[in-house]
């Protein structure tokens, strides 16, 4: 079994400035993977426990990864912009990752409110990203209008019991989608997944590899 490297805390420059950032490599690595914490306001940052174990799984699976601290989170400069900078925050730090390891795949994991701009930033500006996963795709607050304009692949870690994204209109909408989406459940799991990131780690484990797979 892979060891996972230590991380390494970086800054990349952003469109608001500084964006503070934990890297770790993996000597060969099979993709890169950057990770995007859920809402700033609601006390996400790159410390959450999900994101914190998914970064740590994806490293030990032969991944380089770089999580991050959207603008106004931590030690990243600038001030909240309501995930409309913030799409700009997600192209600073994947040109950073494509830079670490330019010959690898780029996945983009996105949690709740980073889902929301990994997406966004996947479908206008970010032309090579190989796939998306997504953890706790917030549908019943943001709507997703262009998702099935991605035609790539797409992954989505939710729990059965998430409170705004019902596990049926998760897998309605990434039905649509061409080629059509992959769920990973967690049962019993609202969206925050209390005691179970470890859990919810290993499903977008799962669905990275999946999504290399058919990239």
């Amino acid at each position: 079994m892979r060891g996972v490297s230590d991380a390494k805390t970086i800054t990349i420059a952003g469109p608001a400035g500084k964006l503070e950032a934990a890297v770790r490599t993996a000597e060969t690595p099979r993709a890169v993977a950057v990770i995007a914490h859920p809402h700033p306001l609601y006390g996400g940052t790159l410390h959450n426990p999900v994101i914190f174990h998914t970064d740590r799984e994806l490293n030990r699976a032969g991944l380089t990864t770089v999580r991050f601290n959207f603008r106004g989170v931590g030690a990243s400069e600038g001030f909240h912009d309501d995930g409309r900078g913030e799409v700009g925050d997600v192209a600073a730090v994947a040109e950073y990752a494509r830079g670490s390891a330019p010959s690898a795949p780029l996945v983009l994991v996105g949690y709740s409110f980073g889902s929301r701009c990994v997406v966004d930033y996947a479908l206008h500006g970010g032309g090579d990203v190989a796939a998306i996963v997504a953890i706790g795709l917030p549908l019943r607050i943001w709507k997703f209008g262009d998702l099935e304009e991605w035609h790539r692949p797409f992954g989505v870690v939710q729990g059965t019991q998430d409170e705004f994204g019902s596990i049926d209109e998760v897998r309605a909408r990434i039905a649509k989608m061409t080629p059509p989406g992959r769920l990973y459940a967690v049962e019993g799991a609202p969206h925050l997944f209390p005691g179970r990131a470890p859990e919810a780690a290993a499903k977008v484990v799962q669905a990275v590899e999946d999504t290399l797979s058919a990239s």
